[in-house]
């Protein structure tokens, strides 16, 4: 029963996502899974951007067109 719930909030949030992006609103929510929370990644962006005086927003939307450009190749 957990597995069916997880898999439609993973269904939920890609709706969402694909709503919000073909939307024209340029919003992007993202899902940390349970086998990451561990790594802390919010706490590490948010402690990044303040060193490197930048929003998290900043700091993500850079990872992910660096990203892309790499993968893109």
């Amino acid at each position: 029963m957990a597995k069916a719930k997880s898999t439609k909030a993973v269904e939920t949030a890609e709706a969402a996502e694909t709503q919000a992006v073909s939307g024209g609103s340029h919003m992007l929510s993202i899902y940390i899974p349970k086998a990451k929370i561990d790594q802390n990644p919010v706490g590490r962006l948010m402690a990044l951007g303040e060193e490197r005086d930048r929003s998290v927003n900043y700091l993500v939307v850079d990872a992910i067109i660096q990203y892309l450009d790499r993968e893109e190749k």
